[in-house]
């Protein structure tokens, strides 16, 4: 029997079912990233409403001042005001971040002193609401989202439904907390996808009414005036909420509820197995955040390593003509070098080429220079380990002299002195299939080495004369190449050459900075590390998911505790505050524990990769394969305070549910079988 028709309704059937479950991922994923993202908010909020003290308020907005300032001149902020300009950069840096750190308080604290959390919350619901719609006006309404759309609206309906029918069943007439939570969810699904439904309506009904355009040309400042909301309430919980909910943190010791909270955690004799459940916890955060650290600054050392292989290797930006090769480069090259930054230029000339001898035929890119000049442009003179530069200069009445790669000269067995075959695919003489190849005569002069495996295999110098020879072409360069000051801001030098270039010798002049050479060689990079920090980021979401379970049982097993506290006259927000310590508590400590493991491996990654090696006898990094023997690493000082940052907002968007359940416990109930 023929089962294709079989195989091929599987195959559509599981293309859809992963399709379905990609999306119900997606959505999982956002769903979740908001609901910690509002839950540590929320958190925040109430840790802020204790600080009442203005000296503790001052001393926090001080402390938090100071701490920006730190972060901006390690990340650079320094030299690019003086990029732009600014004649005294770090009084321009200290005055801006004083006045948006003593702004962001004010406001922050006007808000909560004069605001009630209900209405503080329905405000910054509909602010961040508001704001969400403006900027989505510019994302247009295309087939996958309204796929989104449909989707959402059908798991809110779909869970509105179920809970409905469920309480329908049973008849409670009270909510538990995980049935309000699903209900909020599922409502608010519903009402996402109804209301991004009712957007798509109107906006392609905005669409089909406005043939002008000019309905779309009044709207089009929204999308800036939402961006601008959301980096307003950015702001404003980053410079305002944090150092506020600190002051309240701190202001929280040596008082009752931390008293307890402390208690709670290192639980002793009947409650021992809670303790052994919070130290997991905190391990769970620290491997989390020590993991991603450690991995995410060894993928920033060979990102460094091969940067700086391709820097060498190559000039730091190239000016070359829109119409291909130039004559008269030297007024050229004499501009290039007078330009502020510029440290050296030299001309060059490319080729293609095959390399015939002994060993084989092989591929290369020929390249003409000045064997004067090029040393000062890349690392060539630095990287040769046979023969030298300067034996290109004069070949006299013998061959032109060539230098390839060690990786060359392995592949075609040629080594210093031997003759080499140069073969060019186009300028030989005519025949009846075409162009014959040409021949070039060769000797080799030189053999360079560097820790870039593509380089020695496929790149080879001869003299300028020598390229224009074997291209037949006349006293003309391919373009300048440069050497600046700082490889890290030679795209800004670059442009200013070109500036200059287009100014004296015409608009076809223009520019390429080196990482222009390999743009998808840095974004398969920077790829592969969004990925990584994502994958070891789930640790610490299962780690968040811990600490909800520990505060729950913990609640569970000091129902009586709470009641009792409560009959005592406890108000709900010293529960709530109660419990959301724990987790801040677990959250600082693992993150401070991950943080400080991670410099240390970090620090000492070459030692520890020498004991593993002595200890298995395997060489982990072989030199033939990755050009290095020791892993690389770099420490990133914002890549930590990602980690830092993730991880506390989840250990504090964790405390919501459980600190909310806690402080809604009926003290009745809770000692009725006493």
């Amino acid at each position: 029997m023929d089962f294709t028709w079989l195989v091929e309704r599987l195959v559509g059937v599981s293309g859809g079912a992963a399709l379905l479950f990609l999306a119900a991922l997606a959505l999982a994923i956002v769903a979740m990233t908001v609901f910690f993202l509002a839950s540590s908010v929320l958190a925040l909020e109430g840790f802020a409403r204790r600080a009442r003290r203005p000296l503790g308020v001052a001393l926090a907005g001080v402390g938090w001042w100071g701490a920006l300032v730190a972060l901006a001149l390690a990340a650079g902020v320094r030299e690019e005001l003086e990029g732009l300009g600014a004649t005294a950069p770090v009084s321009a840096l200290l005055g801006a971040s004083a006045a948006a750190v003593a702004l962001g308080l004010a406001v922050v604290f006007a808000a909560l002193r004069w605001l009630p959390p209900r209405g503080l919350g329905v405000a910054c619901l509909a602010w961040f609401g508001l704001a969400l719609a403006l900027v989505g006006l510019d994302a247009g309404s295309g087939g996958a989202t309204a796929r989104l759309i449909g989707l959402a609206a059908l798991l809110g309906g779909i869970g509105v439904a179920a809970l409905g029918r469920f309480h329908a069943r049973t008849g409670e007439r009270r909510w538990s907390a995980p049935a309000r939570l699903a209900g909020v969810l599922a409502v608010g699904s519903a009402l996402l996808g109804a209301a991004l439904g009712l957007w798509v309506v109107a906006d392609r009904a905005v669409e089909a009414l406005d043939a002008s355009g000019a309905l779309a040309g009044a709207l089009a400042p929204l999308p800036l005036a939402g961006a601008t909301m959301l980096g307003v309430f950015g702001g404003l919980v980053l410079l305002g909420l944090v150092p506020l909910a600190a002051a309240g943190f701190a202001a929280c010791y040596g008082r009752v509820d931390w008293f307890i909270a402390v208690r709670y955690l290192v639980a002793k004799r009947r409650q021992t197995f809670i303790s052994v459940i919070t130290g997991i916890c905190v391990m769970g955060i620290a491997a989390g955040v020590w993991l991603i650290i450690v991995v995410l600054s060894v993928m920033n050392g060979f990102e460094r390593t091969w940067r700086e292989e391709i820097i060498g290797n190559r000039a730091h930006f190239t000016v070359q003509n829109g119409l291909g090769p130039f004559e008269d480069y030297e007024a050229v090259l004499e501009a290039v070098r007078s330009s502020p930054d510029v440290i050296a230029a030299a001309p060059y000339l490319d080729a293609e080429g095959m390399v015939r001898n002994a060993g084989g035929i092989t591929g290369v890119r020929v390249r003409g220079v000045d064997p004067a000049l090029v040393g000062d442009v890349t690392d060539l003179r630095e990287d040769m380990v046979a023969g030298s530069l300067e034996a290109l200069a004069d070949p006299g009445d013998e061959d032109p002299g060539i230098v390839i790669g060690s990786q060359l000269a392995v592949h075609t067995g040629a080594s210093l002195g031997e003759p080499l075959l140069l073969i060019s695919p186009f300028g030989g003489p005519r025949t009846p299939l075409g162009p014959a190849p040409r021949l070039a005569r060769f000797r080799v002069v030189g053999i360079f080495e560097s820790s870039f495996f593509q380089y020695d295999e496929a790149f080879t110098y001869v003299s300028l004369a020598a390229a224009r020879d074997f291209r037949r072409a006349g006293p003309v360069v391919d373009g300048i190449e440069a050497r600046t000051a700082d490889p890290y801001r030679s795209q800004q030098t670059a442009l200013v050459v070109e500036e200059r270039m287009k100014e004296r010798f015409g608009p076809l002049f223009y520019t390429r900075d080196w990482k222009e050479f390999f743009p998808a060689f840095f974004q398969a990079l920077k790829s592969e590390r969004v990925m990584m920090f994502v994958l070891l980021a789930m640790i610490m979401v299962v780690a968040a998911f811990a600490i909800v379970s520990t505060l729950v049982m913990m609640i569970m097993e000091k129902s009586s505790d709470i009641a009792i506290l409560k009959a005592m006259g406890a108000p709900d927000d010293t529960i709530e505050r109660i419990f959301a310590i724990e987790g801040t508590l677990i959250g600082v400590a693992g993150t401070a524990i991950g943080v400080v493991a991670a410099i240390c491996v970090t620090a000492n990654i070459e030692w520890i990769q020498a004991w593993v090696e002595r200890l298995t006898g395997i060489d982990t990094l072989p030199a033939s394969v990755y050009q290095i023997s020791t892993l690389p690493a770099e420490l990133d000082l914002g890549q930590i305070l990602v980690a830092v940052g993730l991880a506390m907002v989840l250990s504090l968007g964790a405390t919501l549910l459980p600190s909310r359940q806690g402080a809604r416990l009926d003290p009745v109930e809770a000692l009725r079988y006493e």
